[in-house]
């Protein structure tokens, strides 16, 4: 088989369909709108800029051409596009991937060839994420190394012993535990955040859930670990807005 250029969707190649699928478009870097508000008053020259640090998503457009598909082919291979909460992957981007929210698949158009083109289009989340997940281990105070330009929610293992109450913190963020019991796991993603220990069970704990904002000069973040902590493990999908 031919190999093109080549889309990665929910960890599936469009090459691993048995007919050949052309990528017209090469990868690009996309930026999104910023979601500053440009506020006009009759007493400034200009505007009044409101400030806010997020972005707008972003979509990504490419037009997919199947080689001599037959009619079930083109169904499945229009099922596979129609995915919702997944990650999207351009081959020759070798860095990044976005995590995207649907497609919007236009009308399938097959020519005297028996080619068929489809119109897609990803909407995604406007950070540019690193395809690896990037780990660090602190067993005593030290700083945690920032990568990428965005805000970022590591999932961190917490592992010692502690009977009584005890805390570590991360920059100005500050996590108290009611007591340790040999490990814990603090999932701080926005969508579906957890604090658990080792069996499984709710972690007794105060404070909120850590994000780190990576867009600062500083490339580092100081970690103190309280009594009974042994170790962090940071486990961190850096990205780029």
């Amino acid at each position: 088989m031919v190999r093109y250029n080549e889309l990665i969707i929910d960890g599936v190649g469009t090459s691993s369909f048995p007919f050949d699928v052309i990528v017209l478009e090469g990868p690009t870097i996309q930026v999104g709108l910023s979601k500053d508000k440009l506020l006009s008053h009759d007493g400034v020259s200009g505007y009044i800029v409101q400030s806010n640090p997020h972005r707008e998503a972003i979509e990504k457009k490419y037009t997919l051409q199947l080689i001599n598909p037959t009619e079930l082919q083109v169904l499945e291979f229009v099922q596979f596009l129609s995915k919702r909460n997944f990650w999207l992957e351009n081959q020759q981007n070798k860095l990044t991937r976005w995590f995207c929210y649907q497609t919007k698949v236009s009308d399938t158009q097959r020519d005297k060839t028996k080619m068929y083109s489809v119109e897609v289009t990803f909407v995604c989340h406007p950070t540019k994420y690193m395809k690896n997940n990037d780990v660090q281990t602190l067993a005593s105070n030290g700083v945690l190394r920032l990568q990428g330009s965005s805000l970022a929610f590591p999932k961190i293992t917490i592992k010692g012993n502690s009977s009584s109450e005890t805390s570590f913190t991360i920059g100005k963020q500050t996590i108290k535990l009611e007591q340790l019991s040999e490990s814990a796991v603090m999932v701080n993603d926005p969508q579906n955040p957890s604090f658990l220990d080792k069996k499984g069970n709710l972690v007794k704990w105060s404070g909120d859930f850590i994000t780190i904002d990576a867009n600062q000069a500083q490339k580092t973040v100081g970690v103190v670990l309280g009594p009974g902590i042994q170790s962090l493990v940071f486990e961190t999908n850096w990205g780029w807005l």
